[in-house]
């Protein structure tokens, strides 16, 4: 449930779409992964009765144990993946994440309110890879950060909020999003 917007603060929520999505998406291709060896090993059963070489144990062997390993390796990739993205879905918090309004930002999980002038850097940064790039508030109290994919608001929208509410002092530096690759 989205928390309620009002006009005296613009309200950024947690919410867990992103992440599920992404554990439904690993999910998918663990079993995906699982089809490609039903598949090899029935082509190879196929290419085996086919032929007209004479197949022997060891032939069969030294043909399949390649093809096993890649997919071993995807397997372990698949594997690996899906825990990621379980953990970050148990990250995701629930409620409120923080709030915007005229004194500045209020974070939900420490209560805490820090002012614009308090504000040293708002930015998006990291990588495409896990939960993707966070939401960095670097504060003269420290730092609070935030994976982007973790929140119910665009960047954009974000960005809009916090000038509107500064007063133009302050917007969300989304220029390091520019230049992520996936890889």
């Amino acid at each position: 449930m989205r928390p309620m917007q009002t006009p005296e603060a613009f309200v950024v929520g947690h919410s867990t779409v992103s992440s599920a999505g992404r554990v439904a998406r690993s999910q998918a291709m663990l079993k995906r992964t699982f089809f490609s060896l039903a598949l090899f090993l029935g082509i190879v059963v196929v290419l085996q009765f086919v032929s007209d070489q004479g197949w022997t144990a060891r032939s069969i062997l030294v043909s399949l144990i390649p093809g096993l390993v890649i997919w071993a390796a995807f397997l372990v990739w698949r594997l690996v993946s899906l825990r990621s993205a379980r953990a970050d879905l148990a990250r995701v918090g629930s409620g409120e994440a923080f709030r915007i309004d005229h004194a500045g930002i209020h974070l939900a999980d420490s209560g805490q309110v820090v002012g614009w002038g308090q504000i040293s850097e708002l930015k998006a940064e990291g990588s495409l890879r896990g939960a993707g790039p966070l939401l960095v508030l670097d504060h003269a109290g420290g730092r609070y950060q935030v994976p982007l994919s973790f929140l119910d608001t665009l960047p954009g929208t974000i960005d809009s909020a916090l000038r509107a509410y500064s007063g133009g002092r302050r917007g969300l530096n989304l220029s390091n999003l520019d230049s992520l690759n996936a890889f």
